[in-house]
């Protein structure tokens, strides 16, 4: 027996690795090719194509979220994850092997839909490992750490495998590593339960929300490549989006099993938790993108010192999200902790927008230091909160659903404080540059990307050769530029500032939940529970009312027969199991049923259907478990 549970906490293990392996390998390229970008573009040409080779990654793989998500509940999730993996290698392959721009982008969109099933599922399948949310908690915050990390050090890393080897390794690396978690998941991941019966899976609205998505995700890249707002294609992508919104939500409303449940926004914690997620992506890729141009442009601090200075960040993420965890599962509340998260980030981005031109790279390190410590406790905690709300058959759907919003978030922020820094800065560095400075000098300067370049400076220099004073000038020029550059990424804090405090809001709606082991629900292991009469006979008049056949009505007879002063028997156990899996099949045979298996469940949020689908997870199938398992 001892062997048995040393063995199944092996691949427990094993299994969580795999995962947490995968999790790193795809949110390191949503990073690691921005700075082997410049060497691409050398090697294949193409400049006009440089924003594509990242936003076709993060178009295709957030896109594929929802729709994998719904999938995986209705399937199962283990082959999701695999064939995700499989299809991120063969892109990782094929854009090492690529011959052109145009075929590199091609190839970054395979690696985006693979990396888009996996991001889809694995945090789902971290509660599926885990079904006690309490354990749970522990082992979420590391799983965030990595996709933290791996986000971080992406710019880094890609840039010493650019220096030192070449930049087709960028994705070549992903091989061999990906490989370990090939191997270890088809052997150690267990499947999560598939739905039984007739599932009706909503293709309509799984295009139509996809549509809409790339819509949106095309306008905020192109803002993000420099079209003002209202240009002709940007305000395009925008009115397209919102036009196949507007249709989705109708056909959601009528589809037999929706990709994305309207009734999940009726719950007062899915609801808060998808706004704070939204808010967090916003303020954390706006501070991973825009802190270390700060460090490198106005502080002149060189490439590798301004990735390593968002070290900090990593590591209070990491540190908070381990120690957050076992308290968490201590005390088994989550609303504190998420609350005190934000409060911290907050307090931590106000940090941020103190800096100035004076300030120095310990000081940078201090804040983003606290600001870690917030948002390590912010991810994971919000995204238990909803696993630990929603109905077992709704886990996936939910869980991809406030990664997915993360995703929108993190591109809106991209884009949004993009364009602030970026006008911002030209506007500031053209009023203060020196009144004798040249235009042409000006002008080279309107990319701030000017000030972290050692060519660009060598450039300037020879430019400014024949002007009378041309060091004094270029240093002022150069002056004014970082001053500008300071006071845009201040402006740019200061809208995260905005979208942080927002966060508070969202996260003061979310209810105090308490997390309950499912497993608790049933009596201790020496004494398997009995079944209620009450409860039995309530759920035989329920099913004998809706009984479409003979198997019905026998297994409604036999409910009523059941011994209510000892512990269910195998054939009980089995009977009770058959009940739960006609309120769980959603397809509206059982109405009678499920009306009376949402009455158990309390104050759950949801519909009548997920509130018995509750009712179904946390009483029926835990006594049936019992039944089956526990000692005669």
């Amino acid at each position: 027996m001892a062997g048995s549970l040393r063995g199944r906490e092996w691949g427990t293990g094993l299994a969580v690795a795999g995962l947490m392996l995968a999790l790193f390998l795809v949110a390191l390229d949503q990073t690691v090719v921005g700075t082997a970008l410049p060497q691409i573009i050398a090697d294949l040409e193409g400049f006009e194509l440089y924003a594509w080779v990242t936003t076709a990654y993060l178009l295709a793989s957030t896109a594929m979220i929802p729709v994998i998500g719904k999938l995986g509940d209705v399937y199962g999730r283990k082959w999701f994850i695999v064939g995700g993996v499989v299809v991120f290698l063969i892109g990782s392959a094929l854009c090492g092997a690529a011959w052109g721009m145009l075929e590199l982008i091609i190839f970054r969109g395979v690696q985006g839909l693979g990396a888009g099933m996996i991001f889809a599922n694995i945090f789902t399948s971290v509660a599926d490992i885990f079904p006690d949310p309490a354990r749970r908690a522990k082992y979420q915050g590391l799983f965030f750490a990595v996709f933290a990390l791996s986000s971080v050090i992406g710019p880094t890393l890609g840039g010493w495998i650019t220096d030192n080897l070449d930049w087709r390794w960028v994705f070549y690396i992903n091989i061999p590593l990906g490989l370990v978690s090939l191997v270890a998941l088809p052997l150690v991941l267990r499947q999560s339960a598939a739905r039984t019966g007739r599932v009706k899976i909503d293709y309509p609205g799984a295009a139509t929300v996809t549509a809409s998505v790339v819509a949106l995700l095309l306008a905020l890249s192109w803002v993000g490549e420099g079209y003002d707002w209202g240009a002709t294609r940007v305000v395009a992508g925008f009115v397209a989006s919102a036009v196949l919104l507007a249709l989705f939500v109708p056909l959601e409303l009528r589809a037999e099993e929706p990709v994305i449940p309207l009734s999940l926004f009726k719950s007062r914690t899915f609801t808060s938790a998808a706004l704070l997620m939204f808010f967090v992506g916003i303020g954390m890729f706006g501070i991973i993108l825009y802190t270390p141009l700060f460090v490198q442009g106005v502080l002149g601090e060189s490439a590798t010192n301004s990735g390593t200075v968002l070290t900090p960040l990593v590591f209070a993420m990491t540190a908070v999200g381990i120690v957050g965890g076992q308290i968490i599962a201590r005390v088994r509340r989550v609303k504190p902790f998420t609350l005190f998260g934000t409060v911290v980030m907050t307090f931590g981005v106000y940090l941020l927008t103190t800096l100035g031109t004076g300030s120095s790279t310990g000081t940078v390190a201090l804040f983003l230091t606290v600001t870690g410590l917030g948002l390590g406790l912010i991810m994971p905690t919000a995204t238990l909160a909803v696993q630990s709300t929603v109905d077992r058959q709704l886990l996936g759907v939910a869980t991809s659903a406030t990664q997915f919003i993360r995703s929108i978030g993190s591109t809106v922020g991209t884009a949004v404080v993009g364009s602030l820094v970026t006008s911002g800065y030209a506007r500031d560095l053209r009023a203060d540059a020196p009144p004798q400075a040249p235009d042409r000098l000006v002008s080279a300067l309107d990319n701030p990307q000017a000030l972290v370049s050692d060519e660009a400076r060598a450039a300037l220099s020879r430019a400014v050769s024949e002007v009378p004073g041309g060091e004094g000038v270029l240093n002022g020029v150069l002056s004014a530029a970082r001053g500008a550059l300071s006071g845009a990424i201040h402006a740019g804090f200061v809208l995260i500032l905005f979208t942080t405090a927002a966060a508070i809001a969202a996260a003061l709606l979310m209810k105090n939940l308490k997390l309950e082991d499912p497993a608790a629900l049933a009596a201790p292991e020496d004494a398997a529970p009995a079944a209620d009469p009450a409860l039995t006979a309530t759920l035989a008049a329920a099913l004998e009312s809706d009984a479409t056949g003979d198997e019905d009505r026998t297994l409604a007879r036999f409910l009523r027969s059941l011994e209510t002063s000892a512990p269910p028997k195998p054939e009980e156990a089995a009977a009770l199991a058959g009940v739960a899996d006609r309120i769980e099949s959603g397809n509206g045979d059982y109405p009678a049923l499920v009306r009376a298996a949402a009455e158990l469940s309390g104050g759950h949020d949801g519909d009548e259907r997920e509130r018995a689908a509750h009712a179904s997870r946390t009483v029926i199938r835990p006594l049936a478990a019992r039944g089956a398992d526990g000692p005669r």
